[in-house]
């Protein structure tokens, strides 16, 4: 997790109000409930970890946490499909997190470990000791890298100045939640399993990233 269990809660706390005072103070955006929606994941995320932690049910709530987070790229794409205009497949794009899900709802042993030390929760997976880690590891970066090509590709196309500002913090939103997180994660190859928790710390950036997006946007539905 993040640090303490009062970190957890708190910065979930935190992500809520946030994702709630977009959609009550930005509502002409037409991105409002896409962002509130990856903020309240991320919210909830946060709160399966402070559960692990201070529950009796570790193992359910590892699970839990780990469906949460199996959802972000695909919402994240999904958001950007939508936001950039282009077409996509509902099923094509939530497909592989279901999968996901299913399998770790009814696979027995699913969850190995699940420790919370001083720092990270720790949770080990079964299914991370098989080809479908690599399958899940496509997955989750693949879908991340191809939103920020979306992006990228739209900002050069677009002339709207106040568009422009749009992707470009989306996009640096992205890159400052992720890059930093699997920067540590190759440095220190022991942090594979701490992986999600050391994520989480750097996805309040995020946050921050999507009150200014949505502001932005609802500036631009505002002139239209």
């Amino acid at each position: 997790m993040c640090f303490t269990p009062i970190v957890s809660l708190s910065t979930a706390i935190l992500e809520f109000v946030v994702a709630t005072a977009i959609l009550l103070f930005f509502r002409k955006s037409l991105i409002n409930r896409s962002f509130s929606l990856l903020i309240y994941i991320l919210g909830f995320y946060q709160f399966t970890e402070f559960m692990l932690c201070t529950s009796n049910y570790p193992f359910f709530w590892a699970k839990m946490g780990f469906i949460t987070y199996s959802f972000l790229p695909a919402v994240g794409l999904h958001f950007i499909m939508k936001l950039t205009n282009r077409k996509y497949n509902h099923i094509t794009l939530y497909i592989v997190p279901v999968i996901f899900s299913l399998t770790a709802l009814l696979k027995p042993g699913f969850i190995i470990k699940s420790t919370c030390t001083t720092f990270f929760v720790i949770v080990i997976k079964d299914l991370f000791n098989s080809l479908f880690s690599y399958i899940y590891g496509l997955y989750y970066f693949g879908f991340i890298l191809l939103f920020c090509y979306f992006l990228l590709k739209s900002f050069n196309k677009e002339k709207n100045q106040l568009k422009r500002k749009l992707y470009a913090v989306i996009f640096a939103a992205t890159l400052i939640t992720l890059l930093p997180a699997l920067v540590l994660f190759l440095i220190f190859p022991a942090f594979n399993i701490m992986f999600p928790s050391v994520y989480c710390e750097f996805a309040v950036l995020f946050t921050v990233a999507a009150l200014i997006a949505s502001y932005l946007d609802n500036k631009i539905q505002k002139k239209k």
